[in-house]
């Protein structure tokens, strides 16, 4: 690969930068029908490759063919890798990543080992898979997490127990990873990555590569893209970075990291300036990207905005900018008594920021709380906001019907928990069937008022013995079934297994329909096939928590269905994205 200058560069962020990106590389490439088919785009994440390709249809205004939309994949948004980077057509033969549902269980297991009970053991095992996660994707060593405090006398005994354990688990699981043949899903991401800046050193791609919208600094992606800015035909653009302009070098250098490895984190420009660091690129070696695109907001304000995230030690400064670089038009601030209250006025401002046709509009919040107060609110006038992020399955009624049953095998059967089950909407049918379901229902709901039963079916027949209650006899062969498949501790894998036999008589296929339908019975299926899932035991009052936690941990997103001009994104999707109206939420920080 020929050596010279990086070409590095960066669109402002008063522009939208997927627009931006389009227009520029239209002007470069577009003159030629096949000349962007021929090029790659590397992106931070799907929600990035949808954007690119909508900029794309728009700065068209016709057919064309896009060139090639690659993911790198965002391990915060549960991105994979694209597959475009596999290097199974290669020598850089890279194991298959173990499934994150395996590790945890495999996690749990080894933690279940040191003394722990399995409820536990599944907790420790989930915040365990992101600790690694996060090592892996810096490339630290577990080890060095292990040793941070061995020189440190004064840690209480309770630390010193912990930090044992932690180094115990941190030996076994790379044996056990070794055993199995696989590598951590993180792991096999920076393998990828790192194979194809060697393949494209070596015998770099034919057509423009460009690496558009990435921040994160981590190792594996500076190399990559350290790679494709020495490319003959090579190009990173970096979304925001603040030049000399706007940021002079004294606040420039004093973000950070210092020889200690510390720096400004918190700051907006930290991440870009040890990306750089990395790629071993001066700031003063990006320029401006060339291309306009649409949705542009005056650049004073993009430099007002700048100037207010000064770091602490360079904050008296505001007072000596003149005041064209202070102002801050077109954005409003309000200040609400209450979460409640947030909600409804940012919800009633993205509704009449609607009523202008073809408006776009967005709420960005890293508040998963405030999304759903949100999208509560919204829906009462009928519109579905696309919320990136989706919901837990814990919340559609495919999750609530498996916590349902889980709940009532857990009490024995008691009121509050059986009627709560009888009662979901996906139980007793549909139509004439499901109204002659719920009248029986509500003969047992009435039944079933005053002094509370002994548990189970034979305290219920003890109870409705001196009342004739066909309501009772309709519902009992079901009731009966469900206790006996929930007979004492069970298996993780056992309780899958009951789970799914008791869905389906109660409820039919249509339980696993849908997007959370199909999502809960993946989930089922992985547990029942799991081997470390049949030596994890639970009593049944860990049931409801244990699946509670594994259902809370996978959201649900629906492909389509919601507004397209209305968006929730987190932090993370809303770098590229530039709709007409904006609402920050749950920013107080």
């Amino acid at each position: 690969m020929p050596e010279g200058p990086p070409s590095v560069f960066t669109i402002p962020s008063h522009r939208s930068f997927a627009d931006s990106l389009a227009a520029g590389l239209f002007r470069r490439h577009g003159r030629e029908p096949l000349a962007l088919a021929g090029g790659r785009i590397l992106l931070p994440n799907n929600r990035a490759v949808r954007a690119v390709t909508e900029a794309f249809v728009r700065a068209s205004g016709s057919g064309l063919v896009l060139p090639r939309l690659i993911a790198i994949g965002d391990p915060d948004l549960d991105d994979r890798i694209g597959s475009a980077l596999d290097a199974a057509d290669t020598g850089d033969q890279v194991p298959p990543a173990i499934d994150p549902l395996a590790r945890e269980l495999a996690l749990a297991a080894i933690v279940r080992g040191q003394g722990v009970d399995t409820a536990d053991a599944l907790r420790i095992a989930a915040e365990l898979a992101r600790t690694l996660d996060a090592l892996t994707i810096e490339e630290v060593p577990a080890s060095r997490l292990a040793e941070i405090a061995l020189d440190d006398p004064e840690l209480a005994g309770h630390w010193q127990v912990s930090l044992a354990r932690l180094r115990a688990i941190f030996d076994l699981w790379p044996a056990e990873l070794n055993r199995r043949g696989l590598v951590d899903l993180a792991e096999r991401r920076n393998r990828m990555l790192r194979a194809t800046a060697r393949r494209w050193q070596e015998n770099p791609p034919p057509g423009f590569t460009v690496a558009a919208g990435i921040t994160t600094a981590a190792p594996a992606i500076a190399a990559l893209l350290a790679t494709v800015a020495h490319l003959p035909e090579g190009s990173v653009v970096l979304p925001g970075l603040a030049l000399a302009s706007i940021m002079p070098d004294e606040e420039w250098d004093a973000l950070g990291p210092g020889p200690d490895g510390r720096g400004e984190q918190s700051h907006p420009q930290y991440h870009l300036k040890l990306l750089l660091d990395r790629l071993g690129v001066a700031r003063g070696e990006v320029e401006l990207w060339r291309g306009g695109g649409r949705a542009a907001s005056p650049a004073v304000r993009g430099r007002a905005v700048a100037h207010a995230m000064t770091a602490a030690d360079f904050s008296d400064k505001w007072s000596r900018l003149p005041p064209p670089e202070r102002r801050l038009t077109g954005i409003r601030a309000a200040e609400l008594a209450d979460p409640a209250a947030e909600a409804s006025a940012i919800a009633l401002a993205l509704r009449e920021s609607l009523e202008t046709p073809g408006r776009t509009a967005a709420l960005v919040t890293p508040d998963r709380m405030l999304a759903s107060r949100v999208s509560a609110l919204l829906a009462r006038w009928g519109i579905a906001a696309d919320d990136s992020a989706g919901r837990p399955l814990s919340q559609w009624p495919a999750g609530t019907l498996l916590l349902a049953i889980t709940a009532a095998a857990a009490e024995g059967l008691a009121p509050v928990a059986l009627l709560a089950l009888l009662k979901h909407p996906l139980v007793g049918g549909e139509g004439e069937e499901r109204r002659a379901w719920l009248d029986h229902v509500r003969d047992l709901d009435l039944g079933l008022r005053g002094p509370r039963p002994a548990a189970g079916s034979a305290g219920l027949d003890r109870h409705f013995a001196d009342k004739a209650s066909g309501a009772w006899t309709r519902v009992r062969p079901l009731l009966a079934q469900l206790e006996q498949r929930f007979q004492g501790p069970l298996s993780l894998a056992a309780l899958a297994a009951a789970l799914r036999d008791t869905v389906t008589a109660l409820a039919g296929e249509r339980a696993w329909s849908g997007s959370d339908g199909r999502l809960a019975a993946e989930l089922i299926a992985e547990l029942e096939a799991a081997d470390d899932a049949r030596g994890l035991m639970l009593e049944a009052e860990e049931w409801v928590a244990v699946l509670r936690q594994m259902l809370d941990a996978r959201p649900v997103r629906p492909p389509y269905g919601g507004h397209p001009r209305l968006f929730i994104w987190g932090l993370i999707e809303a770098r590229l994205q530039k709709p007409d109206f904006v609402v920050l939420g749950g920013l107080n920080e």
